[in-house]
């Protein structure tokens, strides 16, 4: 059994869409990753528009990616499509070797990021977008305002990168804002890196902290980034990702020591990879 994943599923945040993406995918190759950008339910680029699709349909594109080729998989999620990383690797444990969550809604145990607002904020009380965005008449979907998108999600980029990535969102169909996931022993064996934005606006770092500290066998690496650092910092962000998957053996290898990893044991995967400067680092979380 290969101890590296074949290719990294790339599952994109809310209102975004697989072209968040592509300065990320260019990078992970130079390291000899793979990695394809996934299109989901009602971004603009699938084939179900925003108001039909159901939380089904998310759920069966991620187990439809996962299972389109033979092999590992190691799903990323960005943001809410974090909740897609849990999903997919609860739906089909024997084939996701890891987890990635940038800036990302880590939540096993059935809780929704609602929960983890009230549980910062106090009841009723939320922060980041939230508060800003717009829902249309029927319920069905949302959408950000520009300036908040830039305020809120691209306040580290330059202008005519924020301007550029703004413009390309979309609204989000409601089935996929809050998708619960309840977990178990396999999920929790999932090895699990959680890249920390320490300047993000919409998903806090008090939030990062509280969803990091939700799971077990959670390494954390901070980026100096807002929300989207596969935008800012694409190459500092495949570097993290790099080094962490070079030294993480794969979910249900026998000879892996899970409480090993949680000290922070870095033993090296076998397949070769591409030479460059290693990112700082890396911490393991406990579980609290």
């Amino acid at each position: 059994m290969p101890q590296l994943p074949e290719r990294l599923i790339l599952i994109h945040g809310a209102w975004a869409g697989p072209w968040v993406w592509d300065a990320l995918i260019a990078e992970l190759a130079r390291h000899g990753l793979p990695a394809q950008a996934l299109a989901l339910p009602g971004d603009g680029t699938h084939h179900i528009p925003p108001p039909k699709a159901t939380e089904t349909d998310f759920l069966q594109c991620i187990v439809q990616a996962i299972e389109a080729a033979p092999g590992p998989v190691a799903l990323v999620g960005h943001s809410g499509g974090g909740m897609l990383v849990t999903a997919g690797a609860e739906a089909v444990p024997d084939k996701v070797s890891h987890g990635i969550w940038i800036a990302g809604m880590l939540i096993p145990d059935g809780r929704s990021f609602d929960d983890i607002q009230a549980q910062i904020m106090g009841p009723d009380a939320r922060f980041g977008i939230t508060a800003h965005v717009e829902h249309s008449a029927d319920g069905l979907t949302s959408t950000v305002p520009k300036d908040m998108a830039r305020a809120y999600f691209f306040n580290d980029a330059p202008e005519p990168l924020a301007v550029g990535a703004a413009a390309q969102l979309t609204c989000q169909p409601r089935s996929g804002h809050r998708l619960r996931t309840p977990t178990g022993p396999r999920f929790a064996a999932l090895p699990k890196l959680y890249i920390h934005a320490e300047h993000d606006r919409s998903v806090i770092p008090a939030a990062q902290t509280a969803m990091s500290r939700s799971a077990a066998n959670v390494t954390v690496q901070p980026i100096a980034s807002g929300h989207v650092p596969q935008l800012t910092r694409p190459a500092e962000l495949a570097q993290m990702m790099a080094d962490w998957l070079f030294s993480r053996p794969r979910s249900g290898n026998p000879d892996y020591d899970h409480s090993a990893a949680q000290a922070g044991s870095t033993d090296r995967a076998p397949r070769k990879r591409a030479q460059g400067k290693s990112a700082a680092p890396l911490t393991t979380s406990p579980r609290t």
